[in-house]
């Protein structure tokens, strides 16, 4: 991968993209902080173009809570033809004067909280960048997106509503390292107040963790303000998959396995379909 110092062999780490997606990501993680600062600047163009890549899932849908919504003059959806003579005052004249009513979804605001505590390094690293791109990518256009990087405090990488290029995001989860202990709870009251800045959004939170909290109260108690929160499971350890799924249980979510390039890739197209 490095025939000479302070070389990166493109062509073998997209060769090795394809056989072994895993082995790829933990490479380009730990190269990103390698000590020649060439190679580390290399590998940091390289896994941002790469992560960027494999988080291209391609168009999403809309699926959430929907509801009936009026709205004036005659165009898509059913036509009311009670609330149209009540706003014309029994004489609709105009296309103005009808109302139709059609399914709409309120604006969606979503935190992505990513775990960069001890437990997190190498491979796990890499799947974060991959999972933040994947987020940013995929649901830019329909929602609000925050992303807060978390241990026992909380790194805020992305407020909400900001527009930062993918690359940068990818870049800056590579540069942490795993440390310190978790603090679950303060990531989830930091999504919260990130989410309820904006106005009439369903607040959704996901979340790639071992899910073990090892700092701060517990995570069960600090789900006020959150609509929904999933979890990315990134361990696959008994007792990590029985917090997460309790974790989701209790915030009306869904748990998916993300140990592996695999796993993650499934889990980010179940969530953001």
């Amino acid at each position: 991968m490095s025939p000479h110092v302070g070389r990166l062999d493109e062509a073998a780490v997209h060769d090795l993209m394809r056989t072994d997606p895993d082995a790829a990501l933990a490479l380009l993680a730990d190269l990103a902080c390698a000590t020649d600062p060439e190679l580390r600047t290399q590998a940091r163009r390289l896994a941002a173009r790469v992560f960027v890549r494999a988080g291209r899932f391609g168009a999403t849908g809309t699926r959430g809570y929907r509801r009936l919504t009026p709205h004036r003059g005659a165009g898509e959806g059913d036509l009311d033809l009670d609330l149209s003579f009540e706003v014309s005052g029994g004489k609709p004249r105009h296309a103005d004067d009808l109302v139709s009513r059609r399914w709409t979804a309120p604006p969606l605001g979503l935190c992505l909280l990513v775990d960069h505590s001890g437990s997190m390094e190498g491979h796990a690293v890499g799947l974060a960048a991959m999972a933040a791109a994947a987020v940013v990518l995929a649901r830019a256009e329909r929602a609000s997106i925050s992303v807060v990087a978390f241990a026992k405090d909380a790194l805020v990488l992305q407020n909400q509503g900001e527009a930062r290029p993918v690359a940068a995001l990818v870049d800056d989860l590579l540069s942490l390292r795993g440390k310190g202990r978790t603090d679950l709870a303060l990531a989830l009251r930091t999504a919260s107040t990130r989410l309820n800045r904006g106005h009439g959004l369903q607040r959704r939170v996901i979340v790639l963790s071992d899910c073990r909290p090892t700092a701060g109260g517990d995570p069960l108690r600090a789900l006020a303000g959150l609509d929904r929160v999933d979890v990315l499971g990134s361990s696959d350890d008994p007792e990590s998959v029985q917090f997460g799924r309790a974790l989701a249980l209790r915030a009306r979510g869904c748990y998916r396995s993300a140990t592996n390039y695999v796993q993650l890739r499934a889990g980010l197209l179940t969530l953001l379909s």
